[in-house]
């Protein structure tokens, strides 16, 4: 399973609570710069995230950033394998709304292609790429 959400509207403290009451075992940080340059959003900097979560933090903007580019074939194709795996991972980046961010145009988009549904977390809703896309269309 994989989810997804931004920080922009949340505390590190409730994307906490967003990961137990889950079983998210991964924070992958999708942010091709792992840092934030709002004051008030400092703990989501790579070193503050990586001392809160250790080996439950990773940062693959490298590879599934949105700048410049699209994500990597490779990076998606880490994500499938994880979830193939039977890991449960969360997809982190700024931008609290799925539908103005890479995480659902880009990588949501892809995974949906090879059978994988990403849920997006925002607003205290829960939902689908296909659920977006299909609102889209209408």
């Amino acid at each position: 399973m994989i989810y997804s959400i931004g920080y922009e509207r949340t505390t590190i403290e409730e994307i906490t609570r967003i990961m137990k009451e889950h079983n998210i075992d991964t924070l992958i940080d999708v942010r091709s710069r792992p840092y934030s340059r709002r004051p008030d959003k400092y703990e989501f900097n790579k070193n503050r995230l990586t001392a809160r979560f250790h080996d439950r933090y990773l940062w693959r903007g490298n590879q599934l950033g949105g700048l410049p580019g699209p994500a990597t074939e490779e990076g998606i194709a880490f994500l499938t394998r994880e979830e193939s795996a039977g890991n449960i991972l969360i997809l982190m980046c700024l931008e609290n709304n799925p539908r103005n961010c890479h995480r659902y145009q880009d990588i949501g988009v892809r995974l949906l292609k090879s059978g994988i549904d990403v849920v997006h977390i925002h607003d205290g809703i829960e939902e689908k790429t296909s659920e977006i896309i299909k609102e889209a269309l209408l």
